[in-house]
């Protein structure tokens, strides 16, 4: 008999689903990465969802249930309400000869089995089911959404009913007692919104209602509706949390907020800037509690891959990553110091603000209210013996002066620039102010990166591509393109057909012929011509071979990424345009 004590990985080399060499590559990463080992087997595709349920189901000593082969039959749904699948997190499936088939992400759950047995009067069989696939399916069956819906209408109405006074929404001033039924419609929004995995929540005063939305997977989505009447009691509520001024209206203001959910810190960056109808809100989302990404998590392709490895393990030089807000240049830095750390260098920081704690790496953050900006931070950071140096964002000509010499001087820096592709990086430095000359001498390479949804696994579909879509596929893929794939939506997605998102990159070495180009103001065509030759291929060329495979859609790379859909042959040559017919003026 299997003892219960066996680990899942000695249980999987047991049984010959992986091999022991590949179980201490996992556990390797897991020391770094601090997920499940079975989460870390999938992401390395040495096994499937199948088999992993049910070495887990082995492991535990209970029978395994696949939601995506066996859903659960109509019957068997109406034995358990809705109110308790959401609090236990379980699913009745199947009722067989007074027996009642229960999925479970702990089949283990005593409290739970006594409840439903209780409830039902039946012999309950818990049996082991994936617990996202589970979570999920409770959302479409039992409508989590309408639930929460539900207790959001009831914070409204209990806000307005003790919501007393005809509020000025610009003048700022709220008092105590109006404040305190507002407290839990915040934390019911900030909760929800963390939950769902949103990046930012946006408050946005309309004329008559205050609305927020989510940003999720790097899209917003409109989730809530409230009275423009709590708009002010909302915002100052906002403001207190962050430590703002609470009856400054008129000016932009920042601050930042720590909560805690479901034992997560999560940290939040707050702007506030006045509107036409009230001050606007964003939250950007730090969960602190989120593990490193590894530098082969990223989406790079195999080519990209070693041409950045190849940047970041120089001594010294400038490695920039661009890209808008938003597009993962902090996560790709922090990757690429994680691999760089080691006990024989001092890896050093100055970051607005530090969005994840890495051990090994000395970090610090910068605090302009004080005149410590990135290039004071830098200067510092300069006197501490470093080897290598990550400057959160290159903003102005004083900081890229200081980073330029440092890596001059013997430091490899690494930072990040906003512009919109990686050769577009240098004559953005040179409108900064910086010495051509300096920057052919520092540079070592740019990356410019976005973020791009996945295609659900479990539900995309195939179709024809239309002549748009095969012109311009057919100027960036050289394959033939039969097939494409598109979302359509099921219950892992949660209805859109998308789950996750990945990095698209390109990269641009500073080889020596780059270094003469960018010495002498080369123009982009230039730098794009002789940068292939060192590798250089564009993000449009790494976007449309992953729409081909079909890890995203067509759309969404539209959405996300510049295709030149123009000819020079659509517009008229500068000989062909007519020319003014001159007229002599009557003396």
């Amino acid at each position: 008999m299997l003892s219960s004590r066996q680990r899942l990985g000695e249980l999987l080399v047991s049984h010959r689903l992986i091999s022991q060499e590949q179980l201490e590559n996992a556990l390797a990463a897991q020391r770094h990465r601090f997920q499940p080992l079975g989460q870390i087997l999938m992401q390395q595709n040495l096994i499937t969802e199948e088999r992993l349920l049910q070495a887990c189901a082995l492991q535990k000593g209970f029978a395994a249930w696949h939601l995506q082969h066996d859903p659960p039959t109509k019957d068997a749904l109406e034995f358990v309400p809705a109110n308790l699948c959401r609090s236990y997190q379980i699913l009745p499936v199947q009722a067989k000869a007074g027996r009642l088939f229960l999925a479970m992400r702990d089949p283990s759950d005593v409290d739970a089995l006594d409840m439903v047995r209780d409830l039902c009067k039946l012999r309950i069989e818990p049996v082991l089911a994936n617990e996202d696939r589970l979570a999920a399916l409770i959302e479409e069956i039992h409508g989590q959404a309408v639930a929460v819906n539900d207790t959001m209408s009831k914070l409204v109405t209990q806000a307005l009913d003790e919501f007393t006074t005809d509020q000025n929404a610009s003048d700022g001033a709220v008092s105590e007692a109006e404040m305190r039924p507002v407290v839990g419609l915040i934390n019911q929004i900030l909760a929800e919104a963390i939950k769902m995995r949103a990046s930012d929540i946006h408050l946005e005063p309309r004329k008559d209602r205050v609305e927020f939305r989510y940003r999720i997977d790097g899209q917003l989505q409109k989730m809530h509706e409230i009275p423009n009447k709590l708009q002010a009691a909302l915002i100052a509520r906002l403001k207190i949390m962050a430590q703002i001024d609470i009856v400054e209206y008129r000016i932009p203001q920042d601050g930042r907020i720590e909560v805690t959910v479901d034992g997560r810190t999560i940290d939040l960056r707050v702007s506030i800037l006045p509107n036409y109808h009230g001050q606007r809100v964003v939250l950007r989302v730090l969960d602190k509690s989120q593990t490193l990404r590894q530098l082969p998590e990223l989406g790079f392709s195999d080519h990209n891959f070693k041409l950045f490895g190849d940047m970041i393990q120089k001594p010294y030089g400038l490695v920039l990553v661009t890209g808008p807000t938003g597009s993962g240049k902090t996560t790709t830095l922090y990757a690429a110091l994680n691999k760089l750390k080691n006990e024989t260098n001092n890896i050093m920081t100055c970051e607005d603000p530090v969005e994840y704690a890495i051990d090994g790496i000395n970090q610090s953050h910068v605090n302009e209210k004080v005149g410590l900006t990135f290039s004071a931070q830098l200067r510092a950071i300069l006197r501490q013996d470093p080897d290598i140096v990550l400057v959160g964002e290159i903003r102005d000509k004083e900081t890229a002066e200081t980073a330029i010499r440092a890596s001059l001087t013997g430091h490899l820096v690494l930072s990040t620039l906003h512009c919109n592709d990686a050769p577009s990086a240098i004559p953005r430095l040179v409108d900064m102010g910086i010495e051509p000359f300096m920057l052919s001498t520092a540079l070592i390479g740019v990356t410019a990166q976005r973020l791009v949804r996945q295609l659900c696994p479990e539900c995309r579909e195939q179709y024809s591509p239309n002549s748009e879509e095969r012109s311009v596929l057919g100027n960036m893929y050289t394959g033939d393109v039969p097939l494409l794939w598109r979302p359509k939506g099921c219950p892992r997605c949660s209805g859109n057909g998308y789950r996750g998102r990945n990095g698209v990159h390109e990269i641009l070495p500073i080889g020596p012929q780059m270094q003469s180009l960018v010495a002498n103001c080369a123009s982009m065509d230039e730098l794009k011509k002789v940068g292939s030759t060192y590798g250089y291929e564009t993000m449009q060329e790494d976007v449309c071979r992953r729409v081909v495979k079909g890890e995203t859609s067509f759309n969404e790379a539209r959405r996300l990424i510049f295709f030149d859909t123009v000819s020079p042959a659509q517009y008229p040559t500068a000989q062909t345009v007519p020319q003014p017919v001159a007229v002599e003026r009557a003396a």
